[in-house]
């Protein structure tokens, strides 16, 4: 059993902090006091790690709050960030989070579908129901994989959660603590890592639609192309259900196609490839 923190202030202000980004507004989907109750098992369950829970609007300084927010989310050693009902500015801090490129943690109900730019993130489920033994469950994978992502992000050199997707043509944002009270350098920063991203996608349609007019694939070569791409994707995600896939990754398995293909492949191809991969795993496995 972990040992409790003793409640003084420079052992406070040595511990790693653990940032929580969260809704906090009601929503019709949810009852009166949902998000209360899932942020006492979020603290619940860091507290049972070496890490101080808070959420990212939490500063004892005094100060702007957009500036404490974007501060936090830049400095906090790991942070957990909860997707479900796809609040505007969860998904707003998450993605400033993700273009610092440091330890994160993503997590959401069963109500919420994945994004189409963190899909490929391997999120954490819990029932929005917060069933107790459920909770229990979700508790103890969330203690392991806080500890186990922290410690991967201080023993892995190459550690990238996120702007690994991208190639090493994309560098995270930076904060110079000298400057963090100025909200326009951050929003300058994010606005060149954005048009780097966009840049980088575009050099890479450019380049497969050259190929697309110089090269007619038989059907067969297509299906082909399409079965190997998907193999892949599949490979280094295999954290995704066929379920989830068949919902929310058409879109996300057709561009994947294209940019390292060169051609855009139809829906009947995708979702083919995406049966046979199943499959060919467990003979057994039927679509749900």
């Amino acid at each position: 059993m972990r040992k409790q923190k003793e409640n003084n202030p420079k052992q406070e202000n040595s511990l790693k902090k653990c940032g929580i980004i969260m809704p906090i507004a009601a929503h019709p989907d949810y009852p009166k006091e949902h998000w209360k109750e899932v942020l006492l098992i979020l603290l619940e369950a860091i507290n049972e790690t070496e890490f101080e829970p808070r959420m990212v609007n939490e500063d004892s300084a005094i100060g702007l709050i957009h500036e404490r927010i974007v501060n936090n989310i830049y400095s906090d050693d790991i942070i957990i960030c909860d997707v479900s009902s796809k609040n505007p500015n969860v998904m707003f801090e998450l993605g400033m989070r993700l273009a610092f490129d440091k330890p994160t943690i993503i997590i959401k109900d069963e109500k919420t579908g994945y994004s189409f730019d963190t899909g490929v993130i391997e999120h954490i489920n819990y029932p929005s129901s917060l069933r107790f033994n459920k909770i229990v469950e979700f508790k103890e994978e969330l203690i392991s994989r806080i500890n186990a992502t922290y410690k991967k992000s201080t023993t892995h050199k190459d550690y990238s959660p996120f702007l690994k997707s991208f190639g090493k043509t994309i560098i995270p944002a930076k904060i110079n603590p000298s400057e963090i009270a100025e909200s326009k350098y951050i929003l300058e920063k994010l606005e060149i890592l954005s048009q780097e991203m966009k840049h980088l996608r575009m050099d890479q349609r450019n380049k497969m639609a050259k190929s697309r007019f110089a090269t007619i694939f038989s059907d067969k070569d297509r299906q082909n192309l399409v079965q190997e791409e998907i193999n892949q994707f599949l490979t280094n995600n295999s954290h995704l259900e066929r379920e989830h896939i068949m919902q929310n990754f058409i879109e996300i398995l057709r561009e994947e196609v294209v940019n390292n293909r060169g051609f855009k492949p139809y829906n009947i191809e995708i979702i083919n490839a995406v049966n046979s991969f199943f499959e060919s795993s467990n003979p057994k496995s039927k679509l749900n």
